[in-house]
């Protein structure tokens, strides 16, 4: 039987999108430490990991991305899966004591800031949110409660007296699916690669991007993480559009390769279906003439 690891416990929004990204009868295996889900990925362990790689609050997981950048050359990402982020509020049983306070992991904390200010709560940050419930659980303080996840508090016991509760309509986290090969072009992809520039050499950096924008390949996203060798020496994370047996990035990519010979592949992979279309860039119209001028006022010779 197939195993996908996952960073444990239970309840939590990485086990729901491991749960989504399974293949049908994969074992789904849950281990305590992120670098312990890694891997399991690279020594073979498992044929899968699933890992938190960004939100909307925070932007990148920092340390998994470092993680997904230090992995050995044949592990690739093969899937998204974007979750709507919302918590629910778990109390225990029987508890009608006036809410005082609420635990939660540190992000699910900074995203409910409009209910905890407002209902004036003590809190506390878990490990995780599924950990958040436990505690609540074992603890039995009248008056706390979890924020917590759909169905996370159900295992301990707890039962959900509010739901939906977040800041941003909007908030959302998205997860990856790491494996060994990249699945067949399915008409709406993404790519990724991590691109280490001469550090020496002007303008290293923008030559390697331009081979991407030349073509048309949009890049959606850049993120610079240092090389923990060097001060000041940095490898870039850049995701783009299309699959790497698209015409325009195959050439695009040739290009990079051409001019730097430290390029990494991290695979090319379908976007989550839930997300929606990018839209087209507008027309340049009156409005950014105007913004135009109002930052032409600004300067000395405005």
């Amino acid at each position: 039987m197939a195993d996908l690891a996952f960073l444990a416990p239970e309840g939590t929004f990485t086990h729901r999108a491991a749960l989504d990204l399974a293949a049908a009868g994969e074992r789904l295996v849950a281990l305590d430490h992120a670098e312990d889900v890694i891997a399991a990925i690279t020594t073979g362990s498992a044929d899968g990991a699933v890992i938190a790689f960004e939100n909307s609050l925070d932007g990148a997981v920092a340390a998994n991305l470092d993680l997904l950048i230090a992995t050995d050359e044949d592990v690739v990402i093969v899937a998204e899966r974007v979750i709507p982020v919302a918590f629910d509020l778990w109390r225990r049983p029987g508890d009608d004591a006036p809410l005082a306070g609420v635990v939660s992991h540190p992000v699910g904390l900074a995203q409910c800031q409009t209910f905890i200010r407002g209902n004036g709560l003590a809190t506390r940050s878990a490990s995780s949110n599924a950990v958040a419930c436990r505690e609540v659980a074992e603890e039995a303080r009248p008056g706390w409660a979890a924020l917590a996840g759909p169905d996370a508090g159900e295992q301990f016991g707890l039962v959900a007296t509010e739901r939906g509760i977040r800041d941003d309509e909007r908030a959302s986290t998205r997860f990856l699916r790491l494996g060994h090969r990249s699945p067949a072009p399915s008409g709406r992809d993404r790519s990724a690669f991590v691109l280490s520039p001469d550090s020496d050499r002007a303008g290293s950096l923008v030559s390697l991007l331009q081979e991407f924008s030349g073509r048309g390949v949009n890049m959606t996203a850049i993120k610079s993480r240092p090389t923990k060798e060097l001060l000041g020496e940095y490898v870039f994370f850049v995701e783009v559009e299309g699959h790497l047996h698209d015409s325009r990035l195959r050439d695009a990519t040739l290009g990079v390769l051409e001019r730097s010979a430290a390029v990494r592949f991290l695979g090319s992979y379908p976007e989550d279906p839930t997300r929606p279309e990018r839209p087209g860039s507008p027309d340049r119209g009156d409005d950014e003439e105007r913004r135009l001028a109002l930052m032409l006022a600004r300067t000395a010779q405005g």
